[in-house]
């Protein structure tokens, strides 16, 4: 009986130890993963909040990732959704094998469930703090000649080349023109350059126009009306020069494709008030020191990026 009874004891024991075993086994193949996925997803998070990053949809730009976040980590796509979480989607992790897909836990690619979060975080709008809008800022200014408020501003869309006045402060009011106009955001362009002499970059246009950039961004500081917004800076060539610039300020500068233009030749109002003209954010394909420029005669040419003769004209995005 007690052979029995011991034998018993010993069967438990080892199907106990086999158990655990198999369980301890099971934790230690799926946490790695796990952890990894999640610690990324934190990182991301992490940078998003403490450095610049302008919201445009909610796939998180691949060149920002690489730079902004310290992973060996590589997904298809990373997404940030409404609900302020990180969508990981079809991910390689060095020394584990297989793809995987993370939102707040790992899911399969075939998972239902993963697949409708994937689809409503891909297609969602971004939420974004509008600021003041439009018609909070527009106003008649005798000194500026504008004794209407365009109807635009209020319905339907505004015409390229409006003009509008601009209340970018308390005690301030400028004139812009409308570079466009979707029926929800406005880009506008002051009538005039802020800062008359401004170099592009110090070196070479690999970098972007930073200096430029810093100049508009100091020159605007006191527009307190006018959101601090994320700006993504983008190199219009087909081929990127630069890579894209993520800055924080309440204004730009143009860019080459943005500017009505004939020939070569900008529309008038585009060189009001100008001085030897300004900088676009357009930098120079087949010349690695120069840059686009509007000049004083309306002309789209390359300057030196580090020269002074230029200044900036800066735009801004307001909302309806």
């Amino acid at each position: 009986m007690k052979s029995k009874i011991l034998s018993l004891i010993l069967v438990i024991i080892v199907l106990t130890m086999v158990g655990y075993y198999f369980i301890q086994n099971d934790k230690e193949e799926v946490k790695p993963f796990e952890i990894k996925l999640s610690n990324y997803s934190n990182q991301v998070k992490e940078a998003i909040k403490n450095k610049v990053y302008a919201f445009e949809t909610t796939l998180i730009d691949n060149d920002w990732l690489i730079a902004n976040v310290e992973t060996d980590i590589v997904c298809q796509e990373v997404y940030y959704s409404n609900e302020n979480k990180v969508l990981l989607h079809n991910c390689n992790i060095p020394n584990i094998t297989g793809n995987y897909y993370f939102y707040d836990k790992v899911y399969l690619e075939e998972d239902t469930e993963y697949k409708n979060i994937y689809e409503n975080v891909k297609n969602q709008n971004i939420i974004i703090d509008k600021g003041n809008l439009l018609s909070d800022l527009a106003t008649i200014d005798l000194n500026l000649k504008i004794e209407t408020i365009n109807p635009c501003v209020n319905n339907g869309k505004c015409e390229i080349g409006t003009e509008l006045a601009i209340q970018v402060n308390d005690v301030d009011v400028y004139r812009f023109y409308v570079l466009s106009d979707d029926g929800e955001v406005v880009n506008l362009i002051l009538d005039h350059n802020i800062n008359n002499y401004a170099i592009w970059a110090p070196s070479d246009n690999l970098e972007g126009p930073i200096d430029a950039l810093e100049a508009v961004n100091k020159a605007t500081l006191d527009w307190t009306n006018i959101p601090l917004r994320k700006y993504r800076v983008i190199d219009d060539n087909n081929d990127k020069v630069y890579k894209d610039i993520h800055i924080e300020s309440r204004a730009s500068i143009p860019s080459y494709t943005e500017l009505i233009k004939e020939n070569g030749q900008v529309a008038s109002w585009l060189t009001t008030n100008i001085n030897n003209g300004y900088w676009l954010r357009s930098a120079s394909k087949s010349m690695s020191f120069y840059a686009w420029v509007v000049k004083s005669d309306g002309k789209i040419d390359t300057a030196d990026i580090s020269h002074e003769d230029y200044g900036v004209r800066p735009i801004i995005k307001l909302y309806k």
